[in-house]
């Protein structure tokens, strides 16, 4: 990588959407850039349903605070650059799809998208493993 490039989504011009691959972390909600890609998404965040996650690989929609997905997918705004979504419903969804990324890379790598929950194992209000859904 020839130069370390991290912006908040406030900060990211419409040039550096259009030339660059692109990481975004966190949801819709948080994250205007993931706002700008979210419809277009196989696995997306549902807007008018109360920004459940959608899939339509398998027309489900999960709803819990604990959902997070990962997404691999070409940059709309130049198709020979990509995007790669990191995301959760909320904050714990967010933190399994990081967890799920870390603990399960090969999976991820193997995959456009992923739904994940995210699990408590000692019941100390932290998510510490995940469950992969999709």
């Amino acid at each position: 990588v020839p130069k370390l490039n991290v912006k908040l989504d406030t900060e990211t011009r419409q040039e550096d959407l259009e030339n660059n691959n692109i990481i975004l972390i966190g949801g819709p909600v948080v994250n205007k850039i993931t706002e700008k890609f979210n419809d277009k998404l196989p696995v997306f965040f549902d807007k008018n349903n109360a920004w459940n996650v959608h899939s339509k690989n398998t027309n489900e929609t999960y709803s819990s605070d604990e959902i997070g997905i990962i997404v691999k997918a070409k940059n709309q705004f130049n198709n020979n650059r990509s995007i790669l979504l990191v995301a959760g419903r909320r904050h714990n969804g967010t933190r399994a799809a990081i967890t799920a990324f870390l603990k399960h890379f090969d999976e991820v790598c193997s995959s456009d998208s992923m739904i994940v929950e995210g699990i408590d194992l000692n019941s100390d209000g932290i998510i510490d493993d995940i469950e992969i859904r999709e």
